[in-house]
């Protein structure tokens, strides 16, 4: 008894020191998506600026913003969905019992893995094509792939998300051992 305890615990270390790295990874895609967002200010207070000032705005804004957009939510996702921090439509979950808000959590995340899934089976050949055909944007001539290749690994992180549940911590002390052994 005292071995399936002990392999237990070993397990639940491994998965919450995994749980830790992805969170930490994922905040640091998160700081990226944040970036992202602000280079799309920059590039409209640019784009205004040389409107009023040179009498020409920059040609690709329009282009640039929507992937810099994009990408800042793609980049974002997978740090919103491991914190279950995205839109939810609570309205029925509320009114179940504890055990059957949480077996709707798991049919929840259960389709939130089938669906990235199928991102990604729809998303890779779209990838594929692009580098293949080196596919650019129609008035900057910005190259589309390196734009389109954060959605798949977007995808396959959401879908580790999705999987990682964070871990139980019954009380600071046990996650003092967690973190020490």
């Amino acid at each position: 008894m005292r071995v399936i305890e002990a392999d237990n615990k070993k397990l639940r270390n491994i998965y919450y020191r995994l749980y830790i790295v992805m969170e930490f990874f994922f905040k640091g895609l998160a700081v990226l998506a944040a970036l992202a967002t602000s280079g799309i200010v920059v590039i409209i207070g640019a784009s205004v600026s040389m409107r009023y000032f040179a009498l020409t705005p920059l040609h690709f804004t329009e282009e640039l913003v929507g992937l810099l957009m994009t990408t800042a939510f793609f980049l974002a996702l997978p740090l919103t969905t491991m914190k279950m921090q995205h839109v939810r439509i609570s309205l029925l979950v509320s009114f179940l019992t504890e055990d059957k808000r949480d077996l709707a959590g798991k049919i929840a995340r259960f389709f939130g893995v089938l669906f990235c899934v199928w991102f990604l089976i729809l998303c890779v050949p779209w990838l594929e094509f692009a580098i293949e055909k080196n596919i650019k944007t129609e008035v900057g001539r910005l190259i589309m792939y390196p734009w389109m290749l954060i959605l798949p690994i977007s995808a396959f992180l959401t879908l580790i998300a999705f999987v990682l549940k964070k871990p139980e911590v019954e009380s600071s002390q046990n996650r003092s051992d967690q973190v020490s052994t």
